[in-house]
């Protein structure tokens, strides 16, 4: 596939200008006056400037259009329906679907509970519900510190655990997992990473048809032959997972076709669509993922116990509001529609505009240093017939860097479908084995480079198109804030954009199976054309300028960090979000508590290691700590004491651990305290490694006392909390 890093196209240039530029670029370094020289090549290679640059306001962000040109109700952008799609994305209170086996579309069989996956006899069934319902949300996946994905390779909404920690540098590192409660599947792994808890991934579904057990998507049901029979669902068992990387959110409205296999904007009579109101992308997009995490027919009655999102669905919907007036029938406001609604319309705006790339093509010539700078040449000069670049603007064309370099609405939602979906040799995501093993088609004695049982069951485009030729063909992606995007391709088998940049300069596929296709596309294999060798040639400085090109110059922190002065918005809820006082005073009024979620949920994740992650609460672990004071040094006024803590308890502590300092006598300080509790105890955080400090494990900590009076060794007591945040 072609996901995040990509790649080539052959495609005619102007050879004189290209030549001429090419012996211009080829000094080490390039003056300031060469920028524009490589602006006016951009332009030229892509039809325009314009063809690149990103609307300046939400307003002028490319929506669907009517024959007559205008903009259904249906789908206009308004202020109000993007805030309180914000809002709806990141909140854990919508997951309210949780063991409900009945109309999904049809009932699962009877005796059993999670979507057909367990027992309903099982004992645990109602300790597990409670332990994940209302726990995740689309905000699970999708967060700002991982360029809109989930940042890890195997993805959990509800079910799952935890939402990542931050280091002694400050650096974030996602992190989320399943949860022990949840029922063993299996006795051994069948992938890295295999808890034994998930038996499919959310959009399959095991269906009877024609007497056969089938694995399909759920859109079978709206489609002949008609299925016989649900047997059980991903999109309702303990563990919702997903079969193939989630996705960067960046550039969201630039798309006429969703998810990696074109699932979302298929029309209705499409045979592979589930797209029963006949919406574009967006919507069919925001609609599928109601059904597949959790939230189908059972999010509004949680809404509507809400004030302040009653408020807020008033504000972005006033037709709606004063039809349900007139009603008297509150769910004519909230309800699944208007919620898919309000998210598609967030999820439109979702773009980055102040990247230094964008910031050189404004006229800014000093945004891109020297490397960048050849690494942006490279990206759009083609390599076909030994240009000498990489070609990469053949298929990341346009704002996003998205699209077909000849698209004829590059600059918009775009007008070509097939053309985006590619295959480059990219095979399996790891929890396909969950496929493979539902489909009897896990071979134990065949392994795959992973060393586990080697599957092949991702067919790409064609699981939608059900057409043999688009056979291992993925979506090409926004190269935009790949810097975060921590795992690349549907797969996530790589981790490091350098190295997804070296693999197409290889053009050897990964996959055997994809890379035997007659589908995989010689654009990856050949794309310097017949008579070169595979992949593009480029020197190991090249590959280097390309991906210091890609991570840096397309990459704006303001989509992580909130910047006042930025056209880009944080992914994440920021602060002007969530200072419900100053912003949005009748929210305050509807019972809205600044800081908070209008649920007052954890934002994403509501679990309590989630909650721990977020710093809204903190595990007392002293009782699985054991310490042992090595060495009390005493000085003059004072005293360093060396403590030993060993995790003796049968589970990890999590996050951060804090040592608070108690019954410390008066006039004495820790010197070396990291703060103090809200109680006015000090405490020292320890960054745990890996954020994880694992049974059997230790630590040392020194402890450095001042005030101290007398010669006698100080007498304190410590408790040891998981946690972030300030407690």
């Amino acid at each position: 596939m072609k996901t995040k890093n990509q790649f080539c196209r052959s495609v005619p240039v102007r050879a004189a200008s290209v030549l001429s530029l090419l012996l211009f670029w080829g000094g080490a370094a390039l003056a300031q006056d060469t920028a524009a020289e490589l602006r006016a090549f951009i332009s030229q290679q892509v039809g325009g400037l314009n063809n690149l640059t990103v609307p300046a306001t939400n307003a002028a962000i490319p929506v669907p259009l009517q024959a007559d040109g205008t903009v259904a109700y249906r789908y206009q952008t308004t202020e109000a329906k993007r805030y309180l799609g914000k809002l709806l994305f990141h909140d854990p209170v919508r997951t309210a679907r949780i063991n409900i086996n009945q109309g999904q579309p049809v009932n699962l069989p009877a005796g059993t509970a999670f979507g057909g996956t367990v027992s309903a006899n099982d004992p645990s069934i109602q300790a597990v519900v409670n332990a994940t319902m209302q726990t995740g949300s689309c905000g699970s996946c999708h967060i700002g510190e991982a360029a809109g994905k989930a940042g890890q390779v195997v993805n959990f909404n509800v079910g799952g655990e935890g939402r990542g920690y931050t280091d002694a540098n400050g650096n974030f590192f996602p992190r989320r997992r399943p949860q022990a409660i949840l029922a063993k599947q299996r006795t051994a792994p069948i992938f890295a990473g295999d808890t034994l808890v998930d038996v499919l991934p959310t959009l399959s579904d095991m269906d009877l048809v024609n007497g056969l057990d089938v694995v399909v998507t759920p859109s079978a049901f709206y489609h002949t032959p008609n299925p016989t029979a649900l047997i059980a669902t991903g999109r309702l068992d303990e563990l919702d997972s997903v079969g193939r990387e989630s996705m960067n959110m960046v550039g969201f409205a630039f798309n006429n076709r969703l998810l990696f296999g074109g699932f979302a904007g298929e029309p209705t009579s499409a045979p592979g669509s589930l797209n029963p109101f006949g919406d574009p992308a967006g919507e069919n997009l925001t609609l599928l993922l109601l059904d597949a995490h959790r939230m189908l027919n059972f999010q509004s009655a949680q809404l509507l116990k809400i004030p302040a999102f009653v408020q807020l669905f008033k504000d972005a919907f006033p037709t709606e509001a004063a039809q349900a007036t007139a009603a008297n029938d509150p769910t004519i406001l909230i309800n699944d529609q208007t919620v898919l609604r309000a998210t598609a319309t967030f999820l439109r705006t979702v773009v980055t505009r102040n990247t230094p790339f964008d910031r050189f093509l404004a006229g800014d010539n000093n945004a891109l240093n020297a490397s960048e700078r050849r690494g942006a040449q490279m990206f759009f000069t083609t390599a076909a017939n030994g240009a000498g670049g990489a070609g990469c603007f053949t298929c990341h064309s346009g704002p996003m860097l998205n699209k077909q370099h000849d698209d004829a609405d590059v600059a918009g939602i775009g007008a070509y479908v097939n053309e985006n979906f590619i295959n480059v040799g990219i095979g399996d995501h790891p929890v396909q084995a969950l496929n493979a093993l539902a489909r009897g088609h896990l071979d134990p004695t065949k392994l795959g480079q992973d060393g586990f049982p080697y599957h092949a069951e991702d067919v790409g485009r064609q699981e939608i198109s059900q057409n043999p030729s688009d056979a291992y063909k993925f979506r090409s992606l926004t190269m935009r804030q790949l810097k975060d995007a921590r795992t690349f391709f549907h797969n996530g088998s790589f981790t490091q954009l350098r190295d997804a940049v070296a693999y197409f300069n290889a053009g050897v596929p990964q996959d055997p199976t994809d890379g035997a296709s007659p589908t995989l596309d010689t654009r990856f294999t050949n794309p310097r054309g017949p008579g070169y060798p595979s992949g593009l040639g480029l020197t190991e400085t090249q590959v280097d300028d390309l991906t210091n090109f890609i991570e840096n110059g397309l990459y704006d922190p303001a989509f992580v960090t909130y910047d006042p002065a930025s056209g880009t918005d944080t992914f994440q809820p920021n602060a002007v979000d969530l200072t419900y006082s100053k912003y949005h005073p009748d929210l305050t009024a509807a019972g809205a508590k600044d800081g908070m979620l209008l649920s007052g949920l954890a934002i994403d994740d509501n679990d309590p290691l989630a909650r721990r992650d977020e710093g809204l609460e903190f595990l007392d672990v002293t009782s699985q700590l054991e310490t042992r004071k090595n060495q009390a040094l005493q000085l003059s006024g004072s005293e360093v004491d060396e403590v030993r803590i060993t995790n003796t308890g049968p589970v990890a502590v999590d996050t951060n651990l804090l040592i608070v300092v108690q019954a410390l006598p008066a006039n004495v300080s820790l010197q070396n305290a990291s703060g103090a509790t809200s109680g006015g105890q000090p405490y020292i955080r320890v960054f745990l490694k890996n954020g994880l400090m694992e049974p059997d494990t230790s630590l040392g900590q020194q402890l450095i006392f001042t005030g101290q009076s007398g010669s006698a060794p100080l007498t304190y007591s410590l408790q040891f909390l998981s946690g972030q945040g300030k407690p």
